[in-house]
């Protein structure tokens, strides 16, 4: 292997670049330390590809290979044709062919991962997993993948959901072929270090230093903020609606992420005619804004289910946005935010139930030198400790153990 391969790596990902923010920080570090970094991605949301061209525009020595799988592609109506009936002929095959049913486009992916002759390939998301092991074995390589999620329970507990059965049988064949494994939670990194007796690193979903801290808001209404990728049921916006519906103080509630008029309309029902004016639903941004824009509010609220068991164990990005942007966390008593947040308990509370969320929505309205206390504690947390200029190096260095 020469000294040009030794300096390359292959980061897959099935999905945008922009709607996975751990591949990217983990691209802009490489980077930063003179390795040639390469990106291999499908883009299917039409939304979203502007902001994959953003990040691309805004690292112009990063070399990809990107499928565009919009609708807006000319060849995206025959591409599914042909792919719809090849995942259909998958199904009858043996279970070392079913990565197609995760990633459909794995055969194009496996070939651009080859092509690139990397000296480690990373996967990020299930779906990229055989890619990158299949890439590294035909090129003699390393691979390493990142778990951010407990893959085989991230839609379902039952064990007998064909879901549930795939993504255990991808886990088993690939993950002890793998040179490296991190998690994006302590609590993740456990349950497959039992599984598989691997070395797993915990790696936070955390982001780079901020300048910007949310503002000192002393009297004006308290500004709630949740996000996530989709705005949908089953993410504990529900029970959000029905704690504001229980108080009566000035508030607004900004929701935001990708959403259709249907669930809007739902959530617009179940508030009280009184608070339905102080709904706001945003669509998707671009990474840096969304940073810009968490700013504006005082509240961030982590409302992660504790079913599927993914969801128990999870600290999402959207809890560390709000520790850097310097929002007071309110979260959801999950098993690893209740742990978290019993380590860190001067950023925020945690809450039980819709009447439990009432009462600290009102207490940091009718406290707001404690509001903004909690909010300066936040901001500090993610500035001196929890941010990813600290947690990149416990990558960097794996990445350097791995390759040399």
């Amino acid at each position: 292997m020469d000294g040009a391969q030794n300096k390359t790596i292959c980061l897959i990902t099935p999905g945008h670049i922009s709607s996975n923010p751990r591949l990217v920080k983990e691209a802009t570090s490489l980077a930063k330390e003179s390795y040639n970094v390469h990106l291999i991605f499908t883009q299917y949301v039409s939304s979203l590809v502007k902001y994959d061209q953003e990040i691309l525009e805004a690292n112009p020595s990063w070399t990809f290979d990107a499928l565009n799988w919009t609708p807006q592609n000319l060849l995206t109506a025959f591409s599914k044709i042909k792919s719809g009936l090849r995942l259909k002929t998958l199904n009858l095959l043996p279970i070392n062919n079913l990565h197609y049913t995760l990633n459909r486009n794995y055969g194009w992916q496996l070939a651009k991962a080859i092509k690139v002759k990397a000296a480690l390939y990373i996967g990020h998301n299930l779906g990229a997993l055989p890619v990158a092991v299949n890439a590294a074995k035909a090129n003699q390589a390393k691979s390493g993948f990142d778990a951010e999620d407990f893959h085989r329970q991230e839609l379902t507990d039952d064990q007998h959901n064909s879901d549930y059965q795939l993504k255990v049988e991808i886990e088993n064949y690939y993950i002890p072929k793998l040179d490296y494994f991190t998690a994006a939670s302590p609590l993740i990194g456990n349950l497959y270090k039992s599984l598989y007796n691997i070395k797993v690193q915990s790696i936070n979903n955390v982001f780079p230093k901020i300048a910007y801290a949310s503002a000192i808001n002393p009297q004006k209404a308290i500004k709630l903020f949740w996000f996530s990728q989709t705005l949908g049921p089953n993410r504990g916006i529900e029970t959000i609606i029905n704690a504001i519906n229980s108080i009566i103080i000035p508030l607004e509630l900004h929701l935001l992420g990708k959403f259709d008029l249907n669930y809007q309309e739902q959530l617009n029902q179940q508030a009280t005619a009184e608070r339905r004016k102080d709904l706001f639903f945003h669509h998707t941004v671009s990474p840096d804004q969304l940073l810009k824009m968490v700013g504006s509010y005082d509240v961030g609220i982590a409302s992660e289910n504790t079913s599927p068991l993914n969801r128990n164990i999870c600290l999402t990005n959207k809890l560390f946005t709000y520790i850097q942007c310097g929002l007071a966390v309110v979260a959801s008593n999950t098993t690893a935010q209740s742990a978290f947040m019993s380590n860190f308990s001067d950023i925020g509370k945690i809450y039980h139930d819709a009447s439990d969320l009432a009462s600290i929505i009102n207490y940091y309205h009718e406290n707001r030198t404690m509001l903004n206390a909690t909010k300066k504690a936040s901001y500090e947390l993610g500035q001196k400790s929890l941010n990813w200029e600290n947690e990149c190096q416990k990558f960097l260095i794996l990445v350097k153990e791995t390759i040399g």
